[in-house]
């Protein structure tokens, strides 16, 4: 009786702060899920119902596709303005003076990761949801089983960014910085990695390094068949002056084994890493 006591305390200040985080963001929530399920209409409903011309896709997975190219983008940002502020916050408006002493430190982080994933995963699943239900309507049943496949994936892509996010915000020093700088590295500095290794290598070097670019299996696990090979060669034409054809190489996808296990690993080794840093932090 005294150790399930024991752990009921452990517990409920991490079940505290997961309700009062939620809470905290629910703004935040609201805010995404609006956007959430004004860009699946838009995307999928509107323009079929505003222009009759505005021809749907041929088979519930292409259409599927199409709807999810903005669940990357979503998932990206969310996750940036959600989880920038796990640690750092505490340091940045030194309130870790008051609630350190009074909880466990990795505690606190532990419920306020967990509160937020939660509606950052809420987002994603509503997503998923009323894109769904459209694909019923258009369709018919049964929903495409990689449509579920795809879900999986996207929800591992957001715990994946949200430990990448979470690391930086284990050394930053506000929470204006680590938004910005999470924003600029996924937006535009994997982007900007992946063009530079592809013209070096010419397609030989997979960018498997970048979070952004596995995030592609969440489309492309709808492809079927699996895309083979995974990447695409843009013919440029002649450059003129003797230069000759040249190619320019776009890969797609990660293979899904691959892929996943990537996602893995970086959710792992971004939080070990942000651990080992907040252990050393000083107020």
């Amino acid at each position: 009786m005294r150790n399930r006591n024991e752990g009921n305390i452990g517990i409920k200040p991490v079940l505290f702060t997961i309700v009062f985080e939620m809470k905290k963001q629910r703004k935040k929530f609201y805010y995404f899920l609006g956007i959430a399920i004004l860009v699946v209409f838009l995307q999928s409903f509107l323009l079929q119902a505003l222009l009759p011309t505005f021809l749907l896709s041929d088979t519930q997975a292409e259409f599927f596709i199409s709807g999810l190219t903005f669940i990357e983008f979503l998932a990206l940002l969310a996750a940036c303005l959600f989880f920038s502020s796990i640690i750092c916050s505490e340091f940045d408006k030194k309130t870790g003076y008051i609630v350190f002493p009074k909880i466990n430190k990795y505690k606190l982080i532990l419920g306020k990761y967990i509160g937020n994933l939660a509606l950052v995963v809420g987002i994603i699943t509503v997503y998923y949801f009323f894109l769904g239900i459209l694909g019923l309507y258009y369709y018919g049943g049964p929903i495409n089983i990689r449509f579920f496949y795809s879900y999986g994936i996207a929800i591992l892509y957001v715990i994946a960014l949200s430990s990448f996010v979470t690391f930086f915000s284990s050394f930053m020093r506000s929470v204006n910085l680590t938004i910005i700088t999470t924003i600029l590295l996924l937006l535009i500095g994997f982007n900007i990695a992946d063009q530079i290794v592809t013209m070096i290598f010419a397609g030989d070097v997979e960018p498997l390094y970048s979070i952004t670019y596995l995030g592609g299996l969440i489309t492309g696990i709808l492809q079927n068949p699996f895309p083979n090979p995974r990447y695409a060669e843009i013919p440029m034409g002649g450059m003129g002056g003797g230069m000759g054809d040249f190619k320019f190489f776009q890969w797609i996808t990660p293979s899904v084994e691959m892929g996943i296990t990537l996602l893995l690993v970086f959710i792992v080794s971004y939080f070990v890493l942000a651990s080992i840093l907040f252990k050393r932090r000083q107020l």
